[in-house]
């Protein structure tokens, strides 16, 4: 037990120490563990604008490997950014040299404990900019953050939703397109035989969480179907009752 307490009382905060360093003197870390990041070449370009905009707001995370050598613990993306806008220097916080079962353990906290942005704590952030930038176009407003005027507009939309949809959206991680063709579709639906709107809302995001709803075109194409509900009400109902049902089917 007081070896276990010893180890444990090893991994003390550092003092916080930054500084600006020089890009050639930080080498990224190949043999960490994620080598894929889910990066999109969107998402890797919105980050290559917003750098280029506000510069690293979040400094790389580095420990000193020698004397004026670090290698990168968490900011591998950042990095790349920056050697792709030829930047001479990065803020970086810097860790003293550790061994590699330390490092890990402090990659594995850093990256492990980020939460994604809920739907709705978007929706009001979004809302807080608009309300503060009244003079501005729409238009740079969304270059400001780095989201297209329809995504701004649904944003907006977003926020006078019923929290019960919000949170079903939440609760089954949908995806930021996921949500704005959802939000393009509810206006669409109605009363299909004995399922209200809230049913098929419902059943909605368990085909999400299935998986059997996932794409942009199936969200347009039942929005599609809906709009002409009358003369496809048998369909509709067979697609809400079988759970297995995907829109294309």
């Amino acid at each position: 037990m007081s070896e276990n307490k010893s180890f444990l009382e090893s991994f003390k905060p550092y003092p916080s120490k930054y500084a600006d360093l020089h890009l050639i003197k930080i080498q990224a870390d190949h043999s960490q563990p994620r080598k894929n990041f889910g990066i999109t070449s969107a998402d890797h370009s919105r980050l290559l604008k917003s750098i280029s905009t506000y510069g690293i707001e979040d400094p790389i995370k580095v420990s000193e490997i020698e004397t004026d050598r670090y290698l990168i613990i968490d900011g591998h993306r950042r990095f790349s950014c920056a050697k792709e806008l030829k930047l001479v220097t990065v803020p970086c916080r810097i860790y003293p040299k550790m061994d590699a079962g330390e490092l890990e353990a402090r990659r594995y906290e850093m990256q492990n404990n980020r939460r994604n942005w809920r739907p709705i704590e978007k929706a009001n952030a979004i809302h807080k900019i608009n309300q503060e930038y009244k003079n501005i176009s729409k238009k740079e407003i969304a270059t400001l953050i780095g989201i297209t005027q329809k995504n701004l507009f649904h944003y907006t939309e977003l926020r006078d939703m019923r929290m019960e949809y919000i949170e079903l959206m939440a609760s089954h991680d949908m995806k930021e397109y996921q949500m704005v063709v959802f939000m393009q579709l509810l206006p669409k639906l109605r009363k299909i035989k004995g399922y209200e709107i809230d049913d098929i809302v419902k059943i909605i995001f368990e085909k999400v969480n299935d998986g059997l709803m996932y794409r942009r075109t199936d969200f347009i194409s039942l929005a599609k179907i809906f709009s002409t509900a009358s003369l496809h009400e048998e369909e509709i109902y067979l697609f809400l009752e079988e759970t297995n049902m995907s829109v294309e089917e």
